[in-house]
């Protein structure tokens, strides 16, 4: 009896293990449930400012989106986007008798900009398929998305510093990836390096921007060139001395602040037959006349910056064999007028023509023997009558009369006023839109000065020594 019961209970042992073993094998068979993935809802990216030069100076026109997913081109559209401008500006208002700001120190705007196009893109904003970047195309105009800030108690424009872009998805829009993903929100880095190396400009594709010369006076010039293409033949030179808005050591500035980008341009370079463009530009003034820094009342006296500007052009056409000797031009606006004067006052036998625009030279400063020695060189002046920062009366009306009293090789294209011509902006009166009188330089840039039906580019490609 005593064995069967050890039997019994050995038999219920084993029984119970083998229960208990098929237990942990069954927990040990079931997989851990996957918690279900939250669909993607949110992008983030980074961004990149596109800068185009306009007749009143750059504008960015556009931004490309860097996202991190793969975006359907067919889902992106003009109005699911909102742009949000934030940039450094001079305080206008604290100029005010009554403000007790202090006008020296800049401020922050915000302003919307409107988009106008948005679509897939490459790297570079050119239109493409399924892509993760996205270009939006802003409005811009001569009162819409300067990147540049111009200071009136130093006279001069900076690049602004800060310069944001916020991005955002408007409401109830969205857009789709490529995986299936709708996006309802896009979270984009809003500062924007304008720097050359991280912004894209299109109109100095082929320049050269990082120049520096030191002269003999020990002045540094900061400078930019282009190159035309290699044909084994002689170019000429054209060298264009900025405005007084334009100086610093940013050649960007320079050649952005008047659409100077027009001379590397298709339209210019095929006039030429290809040209070589030097664009020197001082930290100060091309008027400074003393190492005190005065200019802005120069008499009719040198600039100290005569002998560097000079160095700088005969290193230039030294470096650079294809560049004809016998077709060297020269022309500037306002502060770069008036260097345009001093240097072929000086330099009379160098150059094969000049083109002055609202040139500051004062007349009273130039002798009559000055004028006899310009008197074969083939000069173009360019003004608008009803410029009221350089006055014609005071500048380039009596100089002119002078020099056809002499017979010289002197033409002129003088405007009524400074207005766009391109169709796309007008004033309150419905009218094309109104520039400062002063900015007469626009119409060169356009190709739109001519005198007795001579174009002045085609004028200007015929001049040798």
């Amino acid at each position: 009896m005593k064995k069967r019961s050890i039997v019994l209970l050995m038999a219920s042992i084993m029984a119970m293990s083998a229960v208990g073993c098929g237990a942990s094998s069954a927990k040990a068979d079931e997989q851990p449930k996957e918690e279900p993935v939250a669909p993607v809802t949110e992008l983030s990216g980074t961004q990149t400012a596109v800068v185009m030069g306009d007749d009143w100076g750059p504008a960015v026109t556009k931004t490309i989106l860097h996202l991190d997913k793969e975006v359907e081109s067919d889902s992106v559209a003009a109005d699911a986007f909102s742009v949000a401008e934030t940039k450094e500006q001079f305080d206008f208002a604290a100029l005010a008798e009554d403000s007790e700001e202090d006008p020296s120190k800049h401020i922050e705007v915000t302003a919307d900009r409107q988009v106008t196009d948005a679509y897939t893109c490459d790297a570079q904003g050119n239109k493409s398929d399924d892509s993760e970047y996205v270009a939006l195309e802003m409005y811009y105009s001569p009162n819409d998305g300067s990147p540049f800030c111009y200071d009136i108690f130093t006279s001069q424009n900076t690049v602004c510093d800060p310069y944001t872009l916020a991005v955002s998805l408007n409401d109830g829009k969205t857009i789709s990836t490529t995986d299936g993903s709708e996006i309802t929100k896009i979270t984009v880095d809003d500062k924007i390096d304008l720097s050359l190396d991280a912004a894209i400009y299109p109109q100095l594709e082929g320049a050269d921007l990082s120049g520096t010369y030191t002269g003999e006076t020990g002045h540094t010039i900061t400078y930019g060139s282009f190159k035309p293409a290699e044909d084994g033949k002689k170019h000429p030179l054209v060298i264009w001395l900025h405005g007084a808005g334009e100086g610093g050591n940013k050649n960007e500035v320079a050649v952005l602040g008047n659409e100077v980008s027009a001379l590397y341009g298709e339209e210019f370079q095929k006039v030429m037959g290809g040209a070589y463009v030097l664009t020197p530009q001082t930290e100060t003034f091309w008027l400074q006349y003393n190492e005190d820094g005065e200019w802005g009342s120069n008499p009719g006296k040198d600039s100290i910056y005569l002998k560097d500007v000079k160095g700088l052009i005969d290193q230039y056409v030294a470096e650079n064999e294809g560049v004809d000797p016998n077709r060297i031009y020269i022309g500037g606006c306002s502060n770069g007028g008036f260097m345009t004067m001093d240097m072929i006052l000086n330099y009379p036998d160098y150059f094969a023509a000049a083109f002055p625009i609202c040139e500051a030279y004062k007349d009273s400063g130039i002798t009559d023997s000055q004028l006899k020695g310009i008197k074969d060189l083939p000069v173009w002046f360019i003004y608008a009558a009803n410029d009221d920062t350089v006055v014609p009366d005071q500048f380039e009306i009596p100089t002119i009369k002078r020099l056809q009293a002499i017979g010289a090789n002197v033409h002129t294209s003088v405007f009524d006023d400074v207005h766009d011509n391109s169709g796309r902006f007008e004033g309150e009166d419905g009218k094309a839109y109104q520039y400062m009188g002063h900015w007469s330089w626009i119409y060169f840039f356009n190709n739109e000065c001519e005198e007795d039906g001579v174009n002045l580019w085609d004028w200007l490609a015929q001049q040798s020594r």
